[in-house]
């Protein structure tokens, strides 16, 4: 992303899509999905809140905008781990999001996205099908009888840590009975 519009500077040229982008996504990490509106971001890029109008429409288009860009950040992220198997990807989809916890809770936000904006659409189906080919490289039993039944089985697992340990809840495990070790252990622990 390009560096973040200072706030109080006036925006004077440049690509404002990605300086509302960049702004959203610094709001995001620094202060929640709550700080989210249209008044704040545009604000923090340093323009006019009517600036943000024609590249999104409103606010819920900026936000799915944003949650396009966590699709394409995170299968950049497993990108380099899928030839190495369903733990390594594993692994990377929990380490992006503790490292983007606030993007990584947009993403799955139902309520302040549209799922159905063309890209956004086609970055979580782009992500989807490098988790899904996975399933196929898998040896071993499965629980389930389905391929539909297994990809629901290993993402649930996989996406419940990353909620885990963004939410900060895994955090009591990382000492439980007199084992001491670091979340990222755990977290590789956890999925074998």
């Amino acid at each position: 992303m390009t560096p973040r519009a200072h706030p109080g500077k006036a925006y004077h040229h440049g690509d404002l899509r990605a300086a509302l982008l960049c702004s959203a996504r610094t709001l995001l990490e620094e202060q929640s999905i709550a700080a989210l509106g249209l008044r704040a971001i545009t604000r923090h890029a340093g323009v006019s809140q009517t600036a943000a109008i024609p590249h999104f429409g409103n606010l819920t288009g900026l936000l799915s905008a944003l949650a396009t860009v966590g699709y394409e950040d995170l299968a950049d992220a497993l990108t380099p781990a899928l030839p190495q198997g369903a733990h390594a990807a594993g692994m990377a989809y929990v380490r992006f999001a503790i490292r983007n916890p606030g993007l990584f809770t947009l993403m799955f936000r139902s309520d302040a996205i549209d799922r159905k904006e063309p890209d956004l659409a086609a970055a979580s189906a782009q992500t989807s099908a490098m988790l899904t080919r996975l399933i196929g490289s898998l040896e071993g039993p499965r629980s389930s009888q389905t391929r539909a039944g297994t990809r629901a089985a290993l993402w649930g697992k996989v996406h419940g840590l990353a909620v885990l340990a963004v939410d900060g809840l895994l955090e009591p495990l990382l000492t439980f009975d007199g084992e001491e070790m670091s979340l990222d252990e755990l977290i590789a622990d956890a999925l074998r």
